[in-house]
């Protein structure tokens, strides 16, 4: 007797390459709470004469971008040679010489990530901005009585009447639907809203001016913001960049920070630092005068360098991030679906932006990056619907990782394995199962359990009870109750549960699955129920011998054989049985096309030999099936003594 070993599972392949890098230690700017920066702004004009006549009396530059104390910014000191006047700083020259001019100033600030905190619902639309109402009129690059504008904000607002909300759907959208192209920099101006609006791209500064626009054709008021941010795209050479965001007014609140390039809704981080707040992006950053004749006067870009002092410490995890998954286990070309769990920990308004991260051999449909809005201490759920490949060796099991991340590296990590015999996924099942309406986090107050066997026969019957239970304290009408296609209509009320049974039936061989769901107003809940229907294990085999040997060497048997159901056979044995001869092999179990090298050794030839091969297996409950097949192989005589002992063995086999 033989034991064979197979290497098929015993081999766990980790896949480790992840398709991203995450910023870490002081690389990590944006997880600072606060920085202390030096900013050097530098601006420059050239003079030149257009002819011998040519002369100037004097000169004035006036350069209107720099930073100022508020709430998220302290400037510690500020060296410029000129005059600050009227937001404003503003050069001089008075020496009567035709030549190129510089001017600028150098400011040491600490910035910080400090927020103004919405804690409430602020009603929409807005009855009380009095003050404020030139931030709700058309500019000229803020567009915002443009007809389409006015259509898309009005979709996007529909049936909202809290302004966070409606502020964070606009942006959202915006940062969704605009491509971030550099190329639609021009030496101009910013494209208009209504022109980002019709071509879908734009950078900064055009995504904002959209944004502004939305905003300020609903009646609430909205600013554009100069500055400059800390950046890790490899679209620029320079980390630091000019930058422009939005700021919302919210009604005996403040101004409230939206970045829509940077996905930061409600806030900006610290590496952002502030230099102008005004209605349009188009105003201009220097202004220049000058009283002279046949001068004339070319102004060169702004240039911005930041140097970074010191760190304050990495910033508290307002958000904390949990992970799960469909199916911890799944066949080869399944998917599957990652579920994000988002706690806001504090008892403000805060968005987080999220992406899933996982090897590459992994694809993610869909959009990877979201940004989800959470009211205080709110709890909601995003999904990921992921396929795993095909194409990967069945004798592996595979284990892959994943990991949802923050903009500021707050993480979540979780794995499953992919592996031959476990149950497989449709994208048409995934879809089912997917959340569409990720704003009813009361979802989360629901609990739904079931008892089910999660095995049966073929045509075995059983029961399946679910339970759905109200943990919040709201009053739950009319909620859709089903366990697979069976529902009813009920009520549950604080504390309360409801139950209900089905009757299933073994009739599908394989992985089945009961979808179950409760939906209302508020709640959209879901699960998927898995059991397996097992038929009786089944092999198949084909042996493959030579028509010929020679008498006295080892005869090579091959022996293939296959799963032919869906149940794994167990305890296989494979016996060879001739006259006077009998050898045996054994598998611990089967679950894939195995192929055999066996050696037949010391067998007492004759001239024509038969052997019955017989493949014999057991089910989980020990129940033994076989099947068997005969073969025939000749043997030739070497020299007159072999011609003697077969013709012996002959004889024996005859009597036996």
């Amino acid at each position: 007797m033989r034991k064979i070993v197979l290497s098929m599972v015993v081999l766990s392949v980790m896949l480790l390459v992840m398709p991203f890098v995450l910023a870490q230690g002081d690389n990590n700017l944006y997880r600072y709470d606060s920085l202390k920066l030096n900013l050097d702004v530098r601006g420059s004009f050239d003079l030149t004469a257009e002819n011998s006549a040519a002369k100037i009396k004097d000169v004035k530059a006036q350069l209107l971008l720099y930073p100022k104390d508020d709430y998220r910014q302290k400037v510690l000191a500020i060296d410029y040679k000129g005059e600050l006047n009227d937001n404003k700083i503003v050069f001089y020259w008075n020496d009567m010489l035709i030549e190129k001019k510089t001017f600028g100033y150098l400011a040491t600030l600490n910035t910080n990530e400090e927020r103004v905190k919405v804690s409430t619902k602020v009603p929409f639309p807005l009855t009380n901005i009095k003050g404020y109402e030139a931030y709700t009129l058309p500019t000229e690059t803020i567009d915002s009585g443009n007809e389409k504008i006015i259509a898309k904000a009005t979709e996007l607002a529909e049936g909202e009447d809290d302004e966070f909300k409606v502020a964070f759907k606009l942006a959202s959208w915006v940062e969704s639907n605009v491509k971030y192209d550099l190329n639609t920099l021009t030496a101009q101006s910013s494209q208009k809203a209504s022109w980002v609006l019709d071509n879908k791209e734009g950078v900064c500064d055009e995504m904002t001016s959209l944004f502004v626009a939305m905003s300020r054709s609903l009646g609430i008021p909205a600013r554009f913001v100069s500055g400059i941010s800390y950046t890790t795209s490899d679209l620029f050479t320079d980390n630091w960049q000019p930058h422009g965001w939005a700021e919302v007014y919210f009604p005996e609140i403040g101004w409230v920070s939206f970045d829509i390039a940077f996905g930061e809704f409600g806030y900006i981080d610290s590496t952002h630092i502030k230099l102008r707040d005004g209605f349009d992006p188009s105003e201009p950053a220097t202004k220049y005068e000058w009283l002279a004749e046949k001068v004339r006067l070319e102004a060169k870009p702004l240039s911005f360098n930041i140097d970074v002092l010191d760190k304050g410490k990495y910033g508290e995890e307002e958000i904390l991030l949990e992970v799960e998954l469909l199916s911890k286990e799944v066949g080869f070309g399944s998917y599957n679906l990652v579920k994000g769990i988002i706690k806001n920990s504090v008892n403000n308004y805060n968005a987080v932006t999220l992406q899933l991260a996982l090897p590459t051999e992994i694809e993610v449909l869909g959009r990877n990056r979201r940004t989800l809005l959470l009211g205080p201490k709110e709890v909601k759920e995003t999904y990921w619907l992921v396929k795993v490949p095909e194409l990967l060796s069945t004798q592996y099991v595979y284990q892959f990782p994943m990991m949802i991340y923050s903009e500021k590296n707050i993480s979540a990590e979780e794995s499953f394995t992919v592996q031959n015999g476990k149950s497989v996924y449709s994208k048409e099942e995934i879809e089912k199962l997917m959340v569409q309406d990720e704003d009813k986090s009361y979802s989360r107050k629901v609990q739904m359990d079931c008892d089910y066997k999660p095995e049966l026969s073929v045509n075995e019957e059983a029961v399946v009870k679910c339970a759905i239970k109200n943990n919040g304290n709201t009053l739950l009408k009319e909620v859709n109750f089903c366990v697979d296609k069976i529902c009813e209509i009920v009520e549950l009320g604080v504390n309360q549960q409801k139950n209900t049974e089905i009757k299933v039936k073994g009739e599908t061989i394989g992985w089945n699955k009961i979808i179950v769901s409760a939906m209302n107003i508020e709640v959209e809940k879901k699960k998927v129920l898995e059991y397996r229907v097992m038929d009786l294990p089944k092999v198949e085999f084909k042996i493959e011998s030579p028509a010929v040997v020679q008498y006295g060497e080892v005869v090579p048997i091959k022996v293939v054989l296959n799963k032919k159901s869906f149940s794994v056979p167990n305890n296989i044995v494979v016996f060879i049985e001739g006259a006077n001869f009998q050898q045996k092999w054994e598998l611990d179990k089967l679950v894939k096309e195995e192929k055999l090298e066996l050696q037949l050794e010391n067998v007492p030839l004759s001239s024509e030999n038969k052997f019955k091969v017989i493949v014999k297996w057991k089910d989980d409950q020990g129940r033994e099936d076989s099947e068997s097949e005969d073969m025939v192989i000749r043997a030739e005589a070497n020299s007159f003594s072999d011609n003697i002992k077969m013709f012996l063995n002959g004889i024996m086999g005859y009597f036996t």
